[in-house]
């Protein structure tokens, strides 16, 4: 090889080398989807490439919030689906429940990574009537063929079955990644709370019963919230310091006014130092 052509072949290499660590460096650097849920609705961004997405949750309102996220059918506007929440339904017809941030409480950050398709979008709350009450935040998901953004390795893995919670090992303290999978055969959710000093799983139970009332026996930590596609994953990472935890699911039971949790989805884990 001439002294040319090996200068062309280093100046190449260091192109390709610079656009592939340029690429690299921006894909690490993409900024997750920051949902800050307040008493008067959300701030959100309006757009999100499709794919898995790193999604960041903080509750900066004075009650607990959620962060669902609801895939609309083709002329379904996000006030046709309030309308039809108004008149009591928990599902509009055509619309996609695609998991979301669970129950956070007031101060409280949550994060998690879930796949989300093309198509409009919004983010709801459906805690206490808030569905009814709190403006949500329409999205546009688009197809811009951005790369997937990698959720960390996981720690331990969760499984949502009819009707209990599964880990394949035991949750400890410091920061865990937890992959979210739901055996089913029905959808299901899951909010972490953990419990303050002298309060059971009993008292967690009531205070959601009672729409909150009364003094808080937990702080709600977040979690994964139903989907209508059972075979989609979401990861949650979270940091764990040593207490009393519970595992809650309060997807309704078709037909009644129970939910999982009444039926017996409801797990309480101690984490040691």
């Amino acid at each position: 090889m001439n002294i040319d052509a090996t200068r062309r072949a280093i100046v190449l290499a260091v192109c390709v080398l610079s656009f592939a660590c340029q690429k690299q460096t921006a894909e690490k650097e993409a900024p997750p989807f920051r949902i800050v849920a307040t008493d008067a609705g959300f701030e959100a961004p309006d757009r999100l490439a499709a794919g898995l997405r790193h999604i960041t949750f903080e509750n900066r309102g004075s009650e607990i919030h959620e962060g669902m996220l609801v895939k609309l059918p083709k002329g379904m506007s996000a006030d046709d689906y309030v309308a039809a929440v108004k008149k009591g339904s928990l599902f509009p017809e055509g619309a996609l429940d695609y998991s979301g941030p669970g129950l956070t409480s007031p101060g409280a950050k949550a994060e998690m990574w879930l796949r989300v398709d093309p198509g409009q979008y919004i983010i709801i709350c459906w805690n206490k009537g808030h569905d009814k009450t709190t403006p949500v935040h329409s999205f546009t998901v688009e197809e811009i063929g951005a790369a997937d953004d990698r959720p960390p390795k996981e720690d331990v893995v969760m499984k949502l079955f009819d009707y209990r919670f599964e880990l394949n090992r035991a949750l400890r303290k410091g920061v865990q990644t937890i992959r979210v999978e739901t055996p089913g055969p029905t959808m299901h959710e899951v909010d972490i709370y953990r419990l303050h000093n002298g309060s059971g799983v009993e008292d967690l139970k009531r205070w959601r019963k009672q729409h909150e009332s009364g003094s808080s026996p937990a702080e709600a930590l977040g979690g994964a919230l139903d989907s209508h596609d059972i075979r989609r994953v979401v990861w949650l990472r979270k940091e764990f310091v040593p207490g009393h935890y519970v595992l809650h699911c309060e997807m309704p039971v078709t037909n009644t006014k129970l939910t999982h949790a009444d039926v017996g989805m409801v797990r309480e884990i101690e984490i040691k130092e």
